[in-house]
């Protein structure tokens, strides 16, 4: 009888093991979620295996937005259109890029998913700004370290230029007119972000520099707020608080 409930669990597991590992891959634009630790998965997920997302050494396109896209490709192959984001390291003095770890899941009804974040996240993001404001935040942050550390640029929201961009700085910004808003700034060339903004929201932004011909380049993108929070909360800006200003675009 032990040699037989033995040999069960292990055709259970050997069958377990197989329907993961021949899972039929999902198709190229199949949607895929994302969901944060502390958030909810979706009703009867199905974990399928996990992906990771790092630096080779050779990596040049390894932005936020092409790591977490890589991300979703490899859970596509899995057959998972959940992500389970359990690390996520932005470019540091280790690596220019970001890095992603994650354990990923399906789920047959993804449509209506709404994820319950932390009450701490809702209450820091409202704190920022009322769900029923006539404007939008737009907190632009420039972390320490990095590429180009004594370059400095101007960032450009929308027509007006206020928000300087220094090694370890930050600004919030508000946005009074809904719709698309383009933001820039030049060193040698000229870099542009277009951002679909709505009053009540909070959008994040992360600046840096990149490596130019002779000087650096502003580099910029938006990131996930729960990510771009906890980024723009560590970035502690020396000197005069007013230098940070709370600057208004119409």
């Amino acid at each position: 009888m032990q040699f037989s409930l033995k040999g069960f669990f292990t055709l259970l597991c050997v069958f377990s093991f197989c329907t993961n590992a021949f899972a039929q891959a999902l198709n190229d634009t199949a949607e895929v979620l994302l969901v944060k630790i502390g958030e909810n998965l979706p009703e009867g997920a199905k974990k399928m295996g996990d992906v990771k997302v790092l630096d080779g050494g050779f990596k040049i396109k390894c932005g936020y937005d092409r790591t977490i896209e890589q991300a979703k490709e490899k859970a596509r192959k899995l057959g998972a259109n959940v992500i389970l984001i359990t690390e996520l390291k932005a470019p540091d003095s280790k690596s220019t890029c970001y890095r992603l770890r994650g354990d990923v899941y399906y789920a047959e009804n993804i449509a209506g998913y709404t994820p319950i974040s932390s009450s701490a996240f809702d209450s820091t993001m409202n704190a920022i700004v009322p769900p029923d404001s006539p404007y939008a935040v737009i907190c632009v942050y420039r972390p320490k370290g990095g590429t180009g550390m004594l370059v400095h640029y101007n960032l450009n929201v929308g027509d007006s230029a206020d928000c300087r961009m220094r090694n370890g700085s930050k600004y919030s910004v508000k946005i009074y007119k809904p719709g698309p808003l383009t933001i820039w700034a030049q060193t040698e060339t000229k870099e542009e972000l277009t951002m679909n903004v709505q009053p009540g929201k909070v959008y994040f932004v992360k600046c840096s520099v990149k490596m130019g011909a002779f000087v650096g380049r502003p580099k910029f993108v938006e990131v996930d707020a729960h990510f771009g929070l906890s980024e723009f909360n560590a970035v502690e800006m020396k000197g005069d608080p007013e230098q940070q200003g709370d600057p208004v675009y119409k």
